[in-house]
């Protein structure tokens, strides 16, 4: 259309008697225009696609992105933050890789490569040593780290940007070790998250020091076989009075005086097991269930999947002290009885036994104001060294514990219980899948009998046509 205009405009009138070679001027014109608007067109383009540039990540395992928990981190932080790294001649690319992601995600992540070598009296000002080192910097703070890796840069990015939380693990009555890497049982792999996302945890002898340190950000009871004594109650009581929070995970058939103290805040628990046998981990026990219902106004939902829960009580709530956040299934139910089971075996017994959904866990807030909170979960096992491996569980631990200190900057999804190892950008890692039992059940009846039954009616259908056109 541009071109039939300008035609148009430039025509040479028949009568107007200009020179011979007009023609071939007004041509050359006319490419000269669509050259110099294919051009603007171009550069426009160019501009556009530089201001807003987009990267995709096709990879299975999302080799060339970084974890959701570093992305929103970086997100959250509001000032300059400086990496200045010293690599060995020949390393430059592996480093700049990791940072270049960081750096997309938020300019005011800045950062610079030096070859050690050649940069010595800046590596003597910041005393490095050693290729590979990682100086991060703010206005205010400064980490240095041995190596770049995602997980060193996540907990040094956190370091610089907020104040370390003090997370105490109650000892002395059975409970999980934080540790412990080695054991089932232990709570190692858990002890490495908190740390990444640079909580400090420490141990907590109550009975001995009969009081909770005034540096305590959060006290955690993971799965004690014993009963608390008076005077540690009565510590941890003037700890919540005063503010502070707390994490109980509490296994069934356990602890009746802890049990029996929670009462006071509107917790009521009971000698009750969750049972879900549709919605139960396929090929498990029903003592399994699969968390999936949260109440997301009281509890923000972020998690890489649905976090299960083996063998957990329920939470209960009386007189509107409490507030339930998640729950089992409408398929599942409490059994009342543990003496009827072994005798009779898992079946719900009308009147006796109360249908789901169960609260699983639930928080009351204490203190003057209600500025802290006390949140009891149905279940220890959960993300211990073994289980902590399922998808969501990490998650659903982390994001109780940011959510309780308000470090609403750490409440994400994607967690690896391992840590984030740089080796996922070279390595393509087995990942489980764990279906409930109704999950298994509609992929059977989808995948193994619908499809081939598809298959063979389409099969059927075309070799009747041809016969009826032959």
């Amino acid at each position: 259309m541009a071109r039939d205009t300008l035609e148009n405009m430039a025509a040479p009138d028949p009568g107007s008697g200009l020179w011979p070679g007009a023609e071939t001027v007004r041509r050359g014109c006319l490419l000269g225009l669509e050259i110099a608007f294919v051009l603007v067109i171009v550069f426009s383009l160019g501009s556009l696609l530089g201001r807003w540039n987009a990267r995709f990540d096709l990879t299975p395992t999302q080799k060339y992105s970084l974890a959701p928990i570093t992305v929103q981190t970086l997100e959250g932080i509001t000032f300059p933050i400086q990496a200045s790294v010293f690599y060995r001649r020949g390393d430059r690319e592996k480093h700049d890789e990791l940072l270049s992601l960081m750096h997309h995600e938020n300019a005011l992540f800045q950062y610079r490569l030096y070859d050690l070598d050649r940069a010595p009296g800046l590596a003597q000002r910041y005393g490095v040593t050693a290729y590979g080192t990682v100086v991060l910097e703010s206005a205010d703070n400064r980490v240095t780290l041995p190596m770049v890796d995602e997980e060193r840069m996540l907990n040094a990015l956190l370091r610089v940007s907020q104040t370390q939380k003090i997370v105490y693990f109650l000892v002395g009555h059975g409970e999980n070790n934080p540790g412990d890497g080695q054991e089932r049982n232990g709570y190692g792999v858990v002890r490495q998250v908190l740390e990444t996302e640079n909580y400090q945890v420490r141990p907590l002898a109550l009975l001995r020091t009969q009081q909770v340190p005034a540096d305590a950000d959060l006290v955690i009871v993971s799965g004690p076989k014993d009963d608390l004594a008076p005077a540690e109650l009565t510590a941890l009581t003037s700890y919540l009075e005063a503010g502070g929070n707390a994490l109980l995970m509490l296994d069934p058939f356990t602890v009746p005086h802890l049990s029996a103290y929670l009462a006071r805040f509107g917790l009521h628990l009971t000698d009750d097991v969750v049972i879900d046998e549709e919605r139960g981990v396929a090929g498990g026990e029903p003592l399994m269930p699969i968390i999936s219902d949260f109440a997301e106004d009281v509890f923000p939902r972020r998690l890489s999947g649905s976090p299960i829960l083996p063998y957990t009580r329920p939470v209960r709530v009386q007189d509107g002290q409490a507030t339930p956040f998640a729950f089992s299934s409408k398929d599942s139910w409490a059994l009342k009885s543990r003496a009827r089971a072994e005798q009779e075996g898992l079946h719900f017994k009308e009147g006796e036994d109360e249908r789901g959904p169960i609260p699983v866990a639930a928080v009351a807030r204490v203190g003057a104001g209600q500025s802290g909170k006390l949140v009891v979960l149905g279940d220890s096992d959960f993300v211990n060294n073994f289980y902590a491996r399922i998808p969501g569980n990490v998650d659903f631990f982390m994001n109780t514990v940011g959510w309780m200190l308000d470090r609403q900057q750490l409440i994400s999804m994607g967690r690896n219980p391992g840590g984030i190892p740089d080796q996922k950008r070279v390595s393509t890692p087995r990942q489980s899948l764990y279906l409930s039992e109704l999950q298994k059940n509609r992929f059977f009846w989808l995948m193994v009998v619908l499809e081939p039954v598809l298959v063979l009616a389409a099969g059927l259908f075309v070799a009747v046509r041809r016969r009826k056109r032959g």
